[in-house]
């Protein structure tokens, strides 16, 4: 981190924005803080520097700065947002998590190419998309039916799935000519797709190989295979809805977001082990505590603030298998490709350098930031 910079976090609840101000030299009396017209910048002069950024809500006055304690080069203040600044609260997740690469966003004349090439992964058959229900979609059916189906006892309702359609023995498959839309990936079935499959013998999947699927093109892995089926993942790809448009991307720091907060409502736990599903890495994860699912901020350090984000803590843990044996109930778990998973720990730990220096730690903990799709 410079030693100049300006950090605004936007707290939703109490309609405040923390601004931080990091000085190079100890603040003296010529040091100026000023608002803009529109009341959406702030600008810091110290010692000829001139800082301005870009504040995440419209806000009514600017304070008089105060030192932080034991700092003489740190400025704090909080400056209330204007009453008409209007944002989700308690906002987790909106939709289908990224609506720009949802079903709803999708249809007939859609392609979708690989992003390392550009050569269509998905072929012209595929005239229809839908998104998929939240994971424990099944479970949920008991709770939904007014009157639920008869059921028999013992050997019966181990195949409950099975028999009613629906259950933890049940899934939604694919079928051709039609592709289905989850908040990280798009299923479909291998012969509508430009793909080969192998067998990569360093992922596993309940102890054994995990057969990756790949770009017919490029032969770069873009997604793994379930039998007859192919899952690509979004930040493997580019899409546009007509081929008369510009090609659109997602990050898969956006996804990953997307994926937790589906994760929160639908199990309404906050504590997520977050690993890769290579062999190597076995022991490698990261256990990720979601403190604020949906959080506005700006920085002079980030081009384009402000920006949404969740606001989490996280830490390496040596063995996630045991952890997650100990503390099911309490935590669930994320896997990821091991490219993936080292470019999440990467963007979480250059999050951190954002952020002031006191507000990096808590306790153990890291803090981060995780960006997600602005709503």
């Amino acid at each position: 981190m410079t030693d100049t910079s300006i950090y605004a976090e936007l707290l939703l609840n109490i309609r405040q924005i923390t601004v931080v101000v990091s000085l190079p030299s100890p603040y003296n009396d010529a040091t100026n803080v000023r608002l803009s017209d529109d009341r959406r910048s702030l600008s810091v002069i110290h010692d000829g520097r001139h800082m301005t950024v870009r504040l995440p809500a419209p806000v009514r006055h600017v304070p008089n700065p105060t030192v932080a304690p034991g700092s003489t080069r740190a400025l704090s203040f909080r400056l209330p947002i204007l009453d008409e600044a209007s944002y989700k609260v308690s906002s987790t997740n909106d939709g289908h998590g990224t609506k720009s690469l949802s079903a709803a966003s999708m249809g007939p004349t859609t392609q979708v190419a690989c992003r390392f090439c550009h050569t269509l992964l998905v072929r012209e058959q595929v005239k229809i998309w839908k998104d998929l229900p939240s994971e424990n979609w099944a479970e949920m059916m008991d709770f939904w039916h007014c009157h639920k189906p008869d059921t028999d006892d013992s050997a019966t309702q181990k195949q409950d799935g099975g028999r009613k359609g629906y259950g933890a023995a049940s899934s939604i498959r694919p079928t051709s000519a039609t592709g289905l839309v989850d908040i990280i990936s798009f299923h479909l079935v291998q012969q509508d797709c430009n793909v080969t499959v192998t067998e990569d013998l360093m992922a596993l999947k309940n102890g054994k190989s995990q057969p990756v699927v790949n770009c017919a093109s490029c032969k770069h892995p873009v997604g793994v295979a379930a039998g007859t089926d192919a899952r690509i993942y979004k930040w493997n790809i580019f899409l546009r809805s007509d081929p008369q448009l510009g090609w659109e991307d997602q990050s898969a720091q956006k996804l990953i977001s997307a994926q937790l907060l589906a994760m929160i409502e639908s199990q309404g736990i906050q504590k997520f082990v977050i690993h890769s599903d290579t062999r190597n890495d076995s022991t490698e994860a990261l256990l990720v505590w979601i403190f604020t699912p949906n959080m506005y901020f700006s920085s002079t350090l980030v081009p384009q603030s402000p920006k949404q984000v969740m606001k989490l803590y996280y830490k390496t843990v040596p063995d996630p298998e045991e952890l997650l044996e100990q503390q099911s109930s309490k935590i669930d778990e994320l896997q990821l490709p091991i490219e993936v998973f080292h470019t999440l720990r990467s963007d979480l730990e250059s999050s951190t350098q954002l952020l002031p220096v006191p507000a990096r730690k808590f306790q153990d903990w890291v803090v981060g930031l995780l960006e997600r799709e602005m709503n």
